[in-house]
């Protein structure tokens, strides 16, 4: 009996721990105004670095969406990535008739040095990166300058949408992301940003500049949170950007296998990320899940502890519903009773399963 009540105790302040936790980024989301573009005209002039690799597919509709945009003061500079598909050739055409639009190749390889180049050659001092498959609605670019005129900002995290087609493995996608940049956006709003996207992310060159030596170029991306990390501890100024209007719209990978490649990528660089709050975070995320695993693996054989499990899992459910009925409308999710209870079952085995994989991986590389 002693070890059934030092299980169920490690569980419960584990979860209250969560639930904390959670609890702050959902304050934070609540504490942070809607911002909508006033009748104001803006006037900073921004660049737009999209780094494009074997994109020929999406780019017609990335060019139409920045042609499209209310504000004229931009340059777009696409670096491309070495790109077989004829992305660079096409871009080089689209150019001739888009004078906004520089088209270069990369300095290096990979996205960190795609965007380095993009910002070197910046003729302005506002930036913002956008993915080439993610794309805008046309007052995107006219609502980020105000934003940053209005509170001048060293880093703005603004809004990414993932898509779904309603399937089981794009609904799961889309609540893990939203989980993701959600959570980023209300830790901003408590005062300790942790995550942001690069899909769609504003700074200023002179703080990405101060900040260079410390992306870690040897890495293959990672681009986003190393340079928020590294703003961070200058102390700089880091706001979220609530308006759907600024929001751009991504779609998730199309298959299991590309969908487990990417998380093996985002997965590998976590234990190279240097910041208290996103190492504390990250490891409640993961003892919540890993209790719940494991009372279900005692469960199997001490039904005893059923009891324990259906209470925890019961607790975490209803912060996590907590959490995305507060974000629900802003990113457009549906059914989140359902789909959200679905999301809590699989996702402490997903996150266990992941974990342990890339320990492994790390050890077998360090072996």
């Amino acid at each position: 009996m002693i070890i059934f009540y030092s299980i169920a105790f490690l569980s419960f302040l584990i979860i209250l721990i969560y639930s904390l936790i959670i609890n702050k980024f959902i304050k934070g989301w609540d504490n942070t105004p809607y911002f909508k573009a006033n009748g104001l005209n803006p006037s900073t002039p921004i660049t737009i670095i999209t780094a494009c690799k074997n994109e020929i597919t999406q780019l017609p509709h990335l060019f139409k969406a920045i042609k499209d945009q209310s504000y004229p003061n931009f340059e777009m500079i696409l670096v491309d990535d070495h790109s077989t598909d004829g992305s660079y050739e096409y871009c080089q055409e689209v150019a001739l008739g888009f004078p906004e639009l520089k088209v270069v190749k990369n300095e290096g390889k990979g996205k960190k040095y795609a965007v380095k180049t993009g910002v070197y050659l910046s003729e302005n001092e506002l930036i913002v990166t956008l993915d080439a498959d993610s794309f805008p609605g046309e007052n995107w670019l006219l609502t980020i300058v105000q934003f940053y005129e209005n509170t001048p900002s060293d880093l703005i995290i603004c809004p990414v949408r993932m898509t779904s087609d309603g399937s089981f493995l794009q609904d799961f996608q889309q609540f893990e992301f939203t989980s993701l940049v959600g959570s980023g956006a209300g830790a901003a709003g408590a005062g300790m940003p942790i995550f942001c996207n690069g899909a769609n992310l504003a700074f200023r060159k002179e703080a990405w500049l101060a900040s260079e030596h410390e992306l870690n170029f040897d890495e293959p991306s990672g681009d986003d949170i190393y340079l928020l990390q590294s703003i961070k501890r200058r102390n700089g100024a880091i706001r979220f950007l609530k308006s759907t209007d600024a929001m751009v719209s991504t779609n998730p990978p199309q298959n299991l296998k590309s969908y487990l490649r990417q998380r093996k990528r985002w997965a590998s660089k976590l234990s190279a990320y240097k910041d208290r709050h996103f190492g504390t975070t990250g490891l409640i995320v993961f003892l919540s899940s890993f209790s719940i695993v494991l009372l279900f693996l005692i469960s199997l054989f001490k039904p005893l502890f059923l009891s324990v499990l259906f209470l925890v899992f019961l607790l975490k459910w209803m912060v996590d519903f907590s959490f995305f009925k507060a974000c629900r409308t802003f990113y457009s999710l549906k059914n989140v009773v359902l789909k959200s209870l679905i999301f809590s079952i699989i996702y402490p085995f997903y996150v266990v399963i992941a974990a342990s994989n890339t320990f492994l991986r790390k050890k077998n590389k360090d072996w």
